[in-house]
């Protein structure tokens, strides 16, 4: 559901417009986040009373609600309320698209799980591209903005016309415990939080690293780029490098935290060589978002109980990788922008290969 996030490259036009300051602006994109991350048990809370196509209908509908609302986008208490509205449909939909697919396509996960992580990343590239054209087209901003309430109504309307297995809640009903450990749920949480904060830090930074080697904007958004197209076709063909490699989940986990180091170690090349540490980055946190939502559906025995855990993971993965660009920044004033970005990839890299280490422990008890 990344089609419903605030683009920046719209806000930042209209900020003077608004009147706001970049605090106030870098909290329109902050807010959903931390909502995805503080608000993920709402899935399985709203499955166990409602069932999932409720649910997921409800959340669907105050997306589209929230979105329309951006019509009004001259305000900035609307579009604050609309950003916290996205939050909590995101921190809705999420887990319970976990479940769906452990519940529907329980013996194709990781292929469905590979097509779900890629078209989140189609999502954001199509509503970065088409929001400022809409805009553009249309000669309103708040108009370009509310537009992506058209096909989220029209996913709402899928569901609508699914049939859902009612049993299913009955069955895992009979399932109210997990039969995952507490040090396995924090192994889950971290991997999460770290491939994702390895994501956000390199987005965020890499073009100030390319900056402060005397590339230009052009350029440096280029290599940002081939770096989240990399990563939408790895994440797209994940499931078929995983069987053609014979790759279980945990060897993937092992396999992609390495390339995440090889790929942090190539910035130390990103002069003469530009292009290999975004590629080789993208490849690695391509790999290792399909794992992080696959990892949860391995541990779980039913729907129900995959919607709870993969809540419970990303409630404090989504935290911690929103905090891990912001840490970046304060080693950038410490240490400048090479040094603390090298520092902190490599440091959370390595950190996510000894967490992968303590999950395949949990896997064999």
């Amino acid at each position: 559901m990344k089609i419903s996030a605030l683009p920046g490259a719209v806000l930042s036009k209209n900020q003077q417009t608004l009147a706001i300051t970049n605090a106030e602006l870098g909290l329109l994109t902050t807010l959903p986040v931390l909502c995805m991350g503080g608000l993920s048990p709402l899935g399985h809370m709203l499955e166990r009373r409602l069932g999932l196509k409720r649910s997921m209908i409800m959340a669907l509908a105050l997306l589209t609600i929230v979105l329309l609302l951006r019509l009004d986008g001259g305000s900035y208490g609307v579009l604050l309320f609309t950003a916290v509205g996205v939050g909590v449909g995101d921190a809705i939909i999420r887990p319970l698209m976990s479940g769906f697919i452990k519940g529907e396509f329980a013996s194709r996960a990781p292929a469905t799980m590979s097509v779900y992580a890629a078209s989140m990343g189609v999502g954001s590239a199509v509503a970065a591209f088409g929001t400022p054209r809409i805009s553009d087209a249309t000669g309103s901003w708040p108009l370009g903005l509310a537009f992506w309430a058209l096909p989220t109504a029209l996913a709402g309307f899928c569901w609508i016309l699914w049939r859902e297995d009612i049993t299913a809640p009955a069955r895992s009903a009979a399932q109210p415990s997990l039969t995952i450990s507490r040090s396995g749920i924090l192994g889950l949480t971290l991997f999460f939080g770290l491939q994702a904060g390895i994501n956000y830090a390199a987005i965020g930074w890499l073009p100030s690293l390319y900056g402060a080697l005397s590339y230009s904007d052009h350029t440096a958004g280029l290599l940002v780029a081939i770096m989240m197209l990399v990563q939408t076709g790895v994440s797209f063909g994940m499931h078929v490098i995983m069987r053609a490699l014979k790759l279980t989940t945990i060897k993937a986990a092992l396999a992609f935290s390495g390339l995440a180091i090889l790929g942090t170690l190539c910035l130390l090349l990103a002069k003469p060589l530009p292009w290999l540490a975004p590629v080789v980055i993208g490849v690695a946190t391509g790999g290792l978002f399909p794992i992080a939502l696959l990892q949860p559906l391995d541990f779980a025995h039913g729907r129900s109980e995959a919607t709870r855990l993969a809540g419970l993971t990303q409630t404090g993965g989504y935290l911690l990788g929103g905090l891990l660009p912001w840490i970046t920044g304060l080693l950038i004033d410490q240490l400048g922008v090479a040094p603390a970005l090298l520092t902190l990839l490599v440091g959370s890299a390595g950190l996510l290969a000894v967490v992968t280490v303590l999950i395949q422990r949990t896997y064999q008890k």
